[in-house]
């Protein structure tokens, strides 16, 4: 699998034009938490080598290993009841467009 920042290249399971697409229908939704959160993860998902929306250390040498690591490090943040309600729905939205774009979930992030 060929991850990269061209958009030709596939990320997880989904191509790099499909990421750009939902990018594109994001930009137009109310600015949230939950919407911030995913066009962060999608823009991410296009070049894992940069920063992370959320800390994870250490960070993986294999960039799915960093998807797919991010994605988990956003559902504990999502659930931890020591974050604040802003916090929790910004992860919620990173999960649900990296879940996405590995696969985990069958519809991107609206």
């Amino acid at each position: 699998m060929s991850i990269g920042t061209l958009p030709k290249h596939s990320v997880g399971i989904r191509s790099g034009y499909e990421i750009q697409g939902v990018l594109h229908r994001l930009r137009g939704c109310r600015d949230k938490p939950r919407v911030r959160g995913a066009r962060a993860a999608l823009r991410w998902a296009l070049d894992p080598w940069q920063t992370p929306p959320l800390a994870m250390e250490p960070a993986p040498a294999d960039a799915l290993l960093r998807l797919m690591m991010q994605e988990r490090t956003a559902l504990a943040v999502r659930y931890d009841p020591h974050r604040s309600p802003q916090q929790r729905r910004q992860a919620r939205g990173v999960a649900q467009a990296l879940g996405w774009v590995l696969g985990y979930k069958p519809d991107p992030p609206a």
